[in-house]
This record gives structure tokens, sequence and C-alpha cells, in this order.
């Protein structure tokens, strides 16, 4: 079975992307646009290019620009090399063809690009791959394929702008579970969007179990499971289906979640458990191999690694929590929090203000400085109080937002973060703009790039190795 290749660019960068694309076209010129991806080996036979970066020249930057073809200045190409490929990233070119009928690859394409990919091939310590699209003049259909580094071969590149990299262009599912039959009214293909849906699930407690079962219900069957805890006489509250025989019997947390899965498929899912923390090496390649992380544990150490795996291989997070705490007047206020940060950066969990930095680092620390904090007042003495409904409404209505996400009908593209106040029965929801932060050391770093002038960047000194100006890049 040969690997499948894909380029996965989350909706939000696409979105930019695409915009500058159309906006760097001053008539009916041919564009090109860049993206410099991380190498992401999911599986044997699958393999993601991640973007974490994208150029789009505008018209300064180019020698020679029409509906006929492109040749980039020489200047601008080795700016692009210098500051790009020596990262030790695969390069993307994505270019235009005129017209609005289903793109080809030309022969001057096919040229230039084998010239190209063996120019990358041998002239860079870490040998990036080329990948090369090309789009209609409107950027709506495309073709993409990767090249050898000999310039000789190529392989199709499947592309996804999507927040799940899951194909509903075929293999629909024909005779649907009558399981399913009241669900008819989201759609076909949201239906086989779900089934093929694969949730890493980080903690598998009070909150996690109820939203395992739920999703479940809805459709999901393939799941990671990260829980390195065992059931306890005090999860039996808040705990569906968990009985005292499962506690005698030191039954792990995901084994218990596992069960509640196959209950409810007894054949046709897939369930892997991990019964460790996330911050092992298993766990990390099992999560980035998910197309959704979900993370609903009572440690803010685990949430920030969850976050920068997630930020690490686009892959959009959900984070699940609850908190009790009692006013003054001996009357409780109670909180349940659904937060979905933006895919690829823009704010996170440590800049949203979401996690503690503190309390992570004071949980990663040995216990005898863990011992010594809490004896400083730095860490409660005691878990969290915990209630059985309260963690039903938050892991029903991420369940709720999951299914928006898939759906298509909640768009999370700016990320979300919603707080349910009870006994006020208030639901609050931040605007995500006030989250935005530029200097995040998890995300901040500005990982796209609209060059505008020439006068934007340097002239590097840059080796030539044996290719004039002509035979840089021309479409």
């Amino acid at each position: 079975m040969n690997t499948k290749f894909c380029l996965h660019v989350p909706p939000n960068m696409w979105r930019e992307f695409k915009k500058s694309m159309l906006e760097s076209r001053m008539f009916n010129e041919e564009v090109i646009g860049f993206f410099f991806c991380q190498r992401h080996q999911v599986s044997k036979r699958k393999v993601r290019y991640i973007p974490k970066t994208w150029v789009v020249p505008t018209a300064e930057c180019y020698e020679h620009q029409s509906t006929d073809g492109l040749i980039l200045t020489q200047r601008f190409h080795s700016y692009l090399l210098e500051n790009h490929l020596f990262a030790g990233l695969d390069l993307v070119h994505i270019h235009t063809h005129a017209g609005r009928s289903i793109p080809d690859f030309s022969y001057i394409d096919d040229r230039y690009e084998s010239e190209y990919s063996r120019f990358i091939g041998s002239n860079f310590p870490k040998k990036p791959r080329l990948i090369s699209g090309v789009f209609d003049e409107d950027l709506q259909s495309c073709k993409f394929r990767m090249w050898d580094r000999k310039g000789r071969e190529f392989e199709r590149v499947e592309f996804c702008n999507s927040l799940f990299e899951i194909s509903n262009s075929q293999n629909l599912i024909n005779n649907p579970d009558l399981m399913f039959a009241r669900q008819k009214i989201f759609g076909e293909v949201n239906q086989n969007t779900l089934s093929k849906l694969k949730v890493g699930l980080i903690g598998c407690g009070g909150i996690g179990s109820i939203f395992a079962e739920l999703l479940g219900r809805l459709g999901v069957k393939n799941w990671v499971l990260i829980d390195p805890d065992k059931l306890e006489q005090v999860n039996l509250n808040r705990m569906p289906g968990a009985t005292q025989e499962m506690v005698e019997q030191n039954w792990h947390k995901v084994h218990y979640v596992k069960h509640l899965i196959k209950k409810v498929y007894a054949q046709g899912s897939h369930v892997k458990t991990i019964p460790t923390t996330i911050e092992s090496d298993l766990a990390k390649q099992e999560i980035a191999s998910c197309d959704l992380i979900v993370v609903a544990t009572d440690n803010h150490l685990s949430r920030k690694t969850a976050q920068e795996l997630a930020l690490q291989y686009m892959r959009p997070l959900v984070c699940l929590g609850t908190h009790i705490d009692v006013k003054p007047d001996n009357t409780p206020r109670m909180y349940s929090r659904i937060t979905v940060p933006p895919i690829g950066g823009g704010w996170c969990l440590m800049c949203g203000n979401i996690i503690n930095l503190q309390r992570a680092a004071l949980e990663s620390a040995p216990s005898a400085i863990n011992n010594m904090a809490a004896g400083a007042g730095y860490l409660e003495g005691i878990n969290d109080p915990s209630v059985f409904w309260l963690n039903s409404i938050c892991a029903s209505t991420a369940v709720g937002v999951i299914h928006g996400m898939v759906s298509g009908f909640l768009n999370v593209d700016s990320g979300i973060d919603w707080i349910y106040e009870f006994p006020g029965s208030e639901w609050r929801k931040t605007d995500t703009e006030y989250l935005q932060t530029d200097d995040c050391y998890f995300c901040g770093i500005n990982s796209s790039e609209n060059v505008v002038q020439n006068s934007d960047f340097e002239s590097p000194e840059f080796e030539n190795r044996g290719f004039d100006n002509s035979d840089f890049i021309i479409w």
C-alpha cells in the first residue's frame, strides 16, 4: 500500500493566505505563494505537511509577472531560501493559472519544478522536498504533487483546508446505522466525519468519562485515552457505569472509559488506552496522530502539554473544566468552562490565562518541592470539589461544540471561551479579541508573512550554486 501524503492548512491560515494571493494580483496575472512546512509522520503509510509560516510576494518581488508565467527576483528568492529553508522545513509552491476551470500542470511547470526540486534537494543540508500546487485564478480548484529529490518522479498530495483532515469525497456510509437515524438532519457527510474522527482524550475522570459516553453516542468510534489514575471510591458518584467491583479490581480509568465505548460499539470501534500521563513520549506520539485533542484533567501541567501539542501539530483543541467555591454568605458559586483556542495560534490557554503556568511548573517539580509549595500555601491541600450534574453540563456542551465544528454550524476559527455560571444560570462568552497576545511565548510568534515591499527584507549574501537568475522560479 502506498504512502498517503497530505498538506493540511488550518482554515484561518488558508483564508489569510488566499486573501493575500488575490490581493497581490493587479489584473489577471498569475500569482505565487509559499508555505514552509514541518513534516509529520502520522503512521507508516501517512505523512502530513504542516505549514509553520507562509509568504506571498507582491508585485515588487517579481522580475516578470503575467498570464504567461512568473519570474521572482533573485534577491527576493535568496531571502526566502536563507530565512526559511535553512530552518529544515519543506517547501510548498502554490501558483495560479488563468481561467476558472480545473487546472493542470503545464509543460513549463514540469520542467522548472523538476529542476528546482533537484536544486533544493542537493544544496541544503536537510534535503527539503518540493510540493507544488496549481489553482485556478480564484483559488477554488487545485491539484498538488510532491517531487522526489532528483526531480524525476512525483507523487499525488491531498490538500485539506478544514479543521479536520478527513476526506468525505468518497466512502460515504451507504447503509447508515439505524442508531443514527434521528441525526439525518445534519447530513450524511456529517455522520461520516464523526465515524472517521479520531479523538485523543486526556483525562478520563468525572468530566472526561461523561464526555466520552456522549460523544461516542453521537457517532465517534476512534479514540486514544490517556490517564494514569485508577478508579477510587470517591469517583463513583460522578462516573456513569462505574461500579464498586471495578474499584476493588483496581481498574484504570482508561479501561473503564474503553468499557463505556465498547458497550455502545461492540464492533467497529477502535480504542487505544494509555494508562500514563500526557508527558510520556508514547502519549505525545499518539495524541499527535489524533484529529482532535480534548483535555479534561484537573491539573495545569497536562493542559499546558496538550496545548503545546495542539500548536506543534496544528490540531484543534477543546479544554474542559469546572470549578466550585463558596461565597462569604455560604452560598456556592459553580462554573463550567469550555475553551477552544484557534488552531495554529492567535491566543492559547497560556496567554488566555486559562491555565496557571506557576501551578504547571510546580506540578512538574519533584514531590519534595511540591510538598514545600503546598506548605507555603501555593497549592491547595485537597482536590477541587466536584458534582456529577455540573460535570455533565460541561461535557454535554463540549460535545455540542464539537458537533458544531464537524457540521459547520459553529465557527471556531477565532476560538471560543464559554463559561456557565450557576445558580445564576448565565452563559458568559469571552470576547476572544481581548485574548490575542502577539508576544506570547507559546503561540505569539508570527506564523505568517506577507512581503509588501522589496525594502521589507534585507538582500542577503547567498551563494548562487550554479543557478543564474532565470533558473530560479518561473511558472
